[in-house]
């Protein structure tokens, strides 16, 4: 059976190629900032290894290549060196690297990937449902085989964490310019953000884990030396003032019953004259305002949950990283055959990457789709479907054959 469907998959390749091909004979991406410094790095094909330390004197030499090469995958430096193409990468010249953020629901936790997404290990075949584990929970194998779908509820979690950190904590708390910033759909389950500033260029690595930390909220504290538990008012600037309003919203959305289950309080009489203390507090806006006995439990209790609502989901191995490879925008995602595309901040809650980054959107194709749950794809439904041979769009036949979701059986144009 594996072996038939090996045979089948054969024809798979061949058929994106062909199709990426046509995307990139039109192709004309817009160049990154000072792109003669970066080094760019293509995956040609499905068991080829990745080709590293190109580097391009113009940006018509990106289009021959992509043309002439169609890769399954394209990337570029975050890392701006004198000697882009050296093979060494301490010969390269490090000169600086813009500052790089990775949200990708992959390490999320969504409930909606218990219902869509599933997972084997490839050592026992257990199967589950959910997000993988590292570790088999049958056998301890790390060989997980994971099979995870994008849904409306993935993309308005994406959304959320990308809007969240680029006017909350980019613009807003670091300020810089939204000229600084932009936003890049990475093809798959999520969002890049990237800052080009000369203010960011020089940061080393350590810096940059500082940034991580402050917006993953890490290691905050509301006390005092004196161990006082302090009140910071609802206009404070930062995480004091983030503090503030997430725990103010927290306490006026819930009724009594509910904070003491969420919070995990004992029940007892003064709870909800306390809560009411707390937010007349924050009302009244005083600094170093200071809480104690109940008042302060609950409050440092609400914290957590602020913090937590608060913080942003970013991919840290991405942003210390300063000789990142990212995707290039423009190019098309070999797992997905969706364009890695960007996208202006006030865009980003009305962006449908099955509408908005369909690179195919004519013609159909005839595939026989292993597995899919339903779902939305050019704004029409699909599925579910189950070893089923459907015509469907080329761009959603490009989606499932990259994703090893179907075979092509016969192209109706």
């Amino acid at each position: 059976m594996r072996e038939r469907l090996d045979n089948e998959k054969s024809g798979n390749e061949s058929f994106v190629k062909r199709v990426f091909k046509e995307y990139y004979s039109k192709w004309y991406g817009e160049p990154p900032k000072n792109y003669n410094m970066r080094e760019y790095a293509f995956i040609i094909s499905r068991k080829g290894d990745m080709i590293r330390h190109k580097a391009f004197e113009s940006w018509d030499e990106v289009r021959e290549f992509l043309r002439k090469n169609v890769p399954l995958h394209g990337f570029y430096s975050s890392a701006y060196y004198l000697q882009p193409s050296a093979p060494d990468m301490d010969a390269k010249g490090w000169i600086g690297a813009d500052l790089i953020f990775d949200i990708d629901v992959d390490h999320i936790h969504t409930p909606c990937k218990d219902v869509h997404d599933k997972w084997v290990c490839l050592d026992c075949g257990v199967v589950d449902k959910g997000m993988p584990p590292e570790v088999c929970h049958r056998c301890s194998s790390k060989r997980i085989e994971a099979k995870t779908w994008f849904c409306e509820k993935c993309l308005d979690v994406a959304r959320e964490e990308t809007i969240k950190l680029v006017e909350d904590y980019l613009i807003q708390d670091f300020g810089f310019s939204p000229k600084e910033v932009s936003i890049v759909f990475s093809g798959r389950r999520g969002f890049h953000v990237h800052v080009e500033s000369d203010i960011v260029k020089g940061l080393d690595q350590r810096a940059r884990r500082e940034i991580v930390d402050y917006v993953k909220g890490v290691g905050l504290t509301l006390t005092s030396k004196k161990r006082k538990v302090l009140l910071p008012p609802l206009n404070a600037g930062g995480w004091h003032g983030r503090i503030a309003k997430g725990v103010y919203e927290l306490l006026n959305s819930c009724q009594v019953d509910d904070l003491i289950r969420l919070l995990g309080l004992k029940r007892g009489p003064q709870i909800e004259e306390n809560v009411r203390e707390i937010i007349k507090r924050l009302e009244e806006g005083k600094r170093c305002s200071t809480l104690s006995g109940m008042a302060s439990k609950i409050w440092l209790k609400a914290v957590e949950k602020a913090i937590a609502y608060k913080r942003c989901e970013v991919d840290e191995r991405v942003t210390t990283d300063i000789k990142r490879l990212i995707r290039l925008p423009g190019t098309l995602h070999g797992g997905t055959g969706l364009i890695v595309m960007r996208i202006g901040l006030k865009d980003v809650e009305t962006f449908d990457p099955y509408t908005h980054a369909v690179a195919f959107k004519r013609d159909y194709v005839k595939v026989r789709v292993l597995n899919m749950p339903k779902i939305t794809f050019l704004g029409q439904e699909w599925g579910p479907y189950d070893n089923e041979v459907v015509e469907v769009p080329l761009g959603l036949a490009v989606y499932l054959i990259c994703s090893d979701n179907a075979i092509v059986i016969d192209e109706v144009l």
